[in-house]
C-alpha cells in the first residue's frame, strides 16, 4: 500500500508588508507637512527678503539715474547720452510655490509744475515730467521711486521722503539758484512693465539761463508736497529770508511766500533750465 504525503500549505506572515505601507504613508505625510510648514512659514520670509533686496537694488539704480541726469546737465553737450538700467521685478524661488514680483516704469509728462510770481505780479511757469517706478510686490511693502525735477523721492504707503535733493540753493546774498530739469518722453517708448531689466536712455537737448528779480512767491505743484516742503524749509531756514510755506488753496501743491522787510527784501531767482529727452529702450530710437 502506497502512502501519500500530505502537503501542508504555510501562509507567509504579511505584517512586514503592512508595516512597509504604513511607513511609506507616514513618510509621505511627514514630507507634505514639512513642505506645508516651509511654504507657510519660511517662504513668505524668504520672498519678503528677496523683494526687499530688489527694492534696495532699484533705489541704487535710481540714484545712478539721478547721477546720470545731473552729469548730462553739468556737461551741457547736445546729443550726449547716458543709459541707466532699472530692474522691474525679482524671480521666484525654484521648486516652491512662489510668485514673481513685478513693477512698472513710466515717463510721466507735466506731473510737476513750478510758478514764479515777482513783485509786479508777472508770472513765469514751467511744467516738468517725472520718471516713476512702482512695485507690485507679493510679500514686501509696495514702494515707488520717483525722479522729479532733480529730486529723488521714495513713496511708501501714504508717506513720501526725499532721499536725494535737487540743485536748489541760497547764495551769499540771499538770492536763490534753482535748476529745473525738464524731462521729455521721446517717441512712444516711455513705459515698461514686468520683471525684466530695462535701460532708461537720457539724452541732453538744450538749456537756458536767466534771472527773475524780486520774487514774491514760488508755487510748486507736486504729488509729493511733504518732501518738497520739508526740503525747502530746511534750505531757507539757514538764510536771512523772511518766508512762509503753506499748502495751496486747491491742496495740490505748496506756496513759498517771501516778505519785503527792512532787513530782507524780495530775493532774485537765478534759473538754469535743462531739457533732457528720455526713452525706455535698449538704444536711442528716432
Amino acid at each position: 500500500m502506497v502512502k501519500k504525503r500530505l502537503k501542508i500549505l504555510k501562509f507567509k506572515n504579511q505584517d512586514e508588508g503592512v508595516v512597509g505601507i504604513v511607513v511609506a504613508i507616514l513618510l509621505i505625510g511627514l514630507i507634505i507637512t514639512a513642505m506645508a510648514f516651509v511654504q507657510n512659514v519660511y517662504v513668505p520670509k524668504w520672498m519678503g527678503q528677496k523683494e526687499s533686496e530688489h527694492m534696495g537694488e532699484v533705489a541704487n539704480q535710481f540714484s545712478q539715474l539721478k547721477f546720470s541726469i545731473d552729469t548730462l546737465s553739468a556737461l551741457g553737450q547736445p546729443n550726449t547720452q547716458i543709459s541707466t538700467p532699472i530692474t522691474l521685478g525679482s524671480d521666484e524661488i525654484p521648486f516652491l510655490s512662489t510668485a514673481k514680483s513685478y513693477g512698472s516704469l513710466n515717463v510721466m509728462p507735466n506731473t510737476y509744475k513750478i510758478k514764479i510770481v515777482d513783485k509786479f505780479n508777472e508770472i513765469t511757469s514751467y511744467r516738468v515730467g517725472t520718471i516713476q517706478y512702482t512695485s507690485s510686490n507679493s510679500y514686501f511693502i509696495q514702494q515707488s521711486y520717483i525722479f522729479e525735477n532733480g529730486a529723488l523721492i521714495l513713496k511708501q504707503s501714504k508717506n513720501d521722503l526725499m532721499i536725494s535733493t535737487p540743485l536748489f540753493s541760497v547764495t551769499d546774498t540771499d538770492d536763490l539758484d534753482f535748476q529745473i530739469i525738464q524731462l521729455i518722453g521721446f517717441g512712444d517708448r516711455t513705459s515698461a512693465s514686468g520683471y525684466g531689466t530695462y535701460p532708461i536712455q537720457a539724452r541732453y537737448s538744450n538749456s537756458e539761463k536767466y534771472t527773475i528779480y524780486n520774487v514774491k512767491n514760488i508755487t510748486i505743484y507736486t504729488n509729493y508736497k511733504i518732501s518738497w516742503q520739508n526740503y525747502i524749509n530746511d534750505l531757507l531756514s539757514e538764510s536771512n529770508l523772511i518766508y512762509l510755506i503753506e499748502e495751496t488753496n486747491d491742496g495740490n501743491g505748496i506756496i513759498i511766500r517771501f516778505f519785503d522787510t527792512e532787513n530782507s527784501g524780495f530775493p532774485d531767482l537765478n534759473l538754469n533750465i535743462k531739457e533732457i529727452k528720455i526713452q525706455i529702450s535698449t538704444g536711442w530710437i528716432e
